[in-house]
């Protein structure tokens, strides 16, 4: 059966093919060494998002609300999320190669949601703007910990460098090791933050212990708040710690999938 591609799907395509062709020039910049010459990349970010913008806001005139009730839909938000604080916090770190990594993984998540198709929301009454807010900062609390993870992987590509004497090129274009290690804590901090708010918000709405979106939140706060207080306490190195954020994120990943489909 031929599914119809609407204009939000239209919107969404769109989006993904800017998110692609900004890791296409990602690549060939890198192997270029021109890597400063990137307000291309920067320019296909922006219009990426803005047409994440778009979508959503299509998506939720057609459910009539805040589209965060399905796996498509919650990876297209999270992928938005993800580039929005790619924007906010990129300058902020000096972590000017994060479009590079982070341009692949909105991409994937976008191909899989348009893979799951968008089904329709049943029937909803009165809209409680507590509980879509209590799930959009518990969203954008998993996009701060996907870009943890994407630094992770920055930092781990950076070390492994270093030990190969793998000196030029991509090397010369990625922020100072210790800098990396930095941003990796200061993400894993505000999505635990986030999370900590989103939570918080569910004891005002008497959210019940047992549904499994809560369960599997706090399973996912208590993860991030133990790799939390290990960098605190300086308990790991900074490679153990990009690694932390790297294979912690697989569990707030893979929850994504179970609360779904609970």
């Amino acid at each position: 059966m031929r599914v119809p591609v609407t204009p939000p799907l239209q919107i969404l395509l769109a989006s993904t093919l800017a998110f692609a062709c900004a890791v296409v020039q990602g690549v060939v910049a890198l192997k270029s060494g021109v890597w400063k010459q990137g307000n291309t990349r920067f320019v296909l970010m922006g219009c990426g998002f803005l047409l994440q913008t778009g979508f959503i806001y299509l998506r939720g005139q057609d459910v009539g609300q805040c589209p965060m009730k399905t796996l498509p839909d919650i990876l297209v938000f999270i992928a938005w999320s993800i580039v929005l604080l790619y924007f906010l916090v990129g300058s902020a770190f000096r972590l000017s190669l994060l479009g590079a990594f982070t341009a692949p993984l909105v991409s994937v998540m976008q191909i899989m949601a348009m893979a799951g198709g968008f089904a329709a929301y049943p029937p909803k009454g009165k809209i409680n703007a507590l509980i879509e807010l209590h799930a959009a900062v518990a969203l954008i609390a998993y996009a701060a910990f996907a870009l943890a993870c994407v630094t992770g992987v920055m930092y781990l590509v950076q070390e492994r460098m270093l030990k190969r004497h793998q000196i030029g090129g991509l090397f010369y274009q990625l922020p100072p090791i210790q800098g990396l290690a930095l941003a990796i804590q200061r993400l894993v901090r505000l999505g635990l933050l986030l999370l900590s708010i989103s939570l918080g918000t569910s004891f005002a709405l008497h959210t019940p212990v047992s549904n499994p979106k809560l369960v599997f939140s706090w399973v996912v706060w208590g993860l991030y708040a133990v790799i939390t207080v290990l960098m605190w306490r300086h308990f790991t190195s900074p490679r153990r710690t990009a690694w932390l954020a790297v294979i912690g994120f697989i569990l707030p990943f893979i929850s994504l999938w179970i609360v779904t489909h609970a």
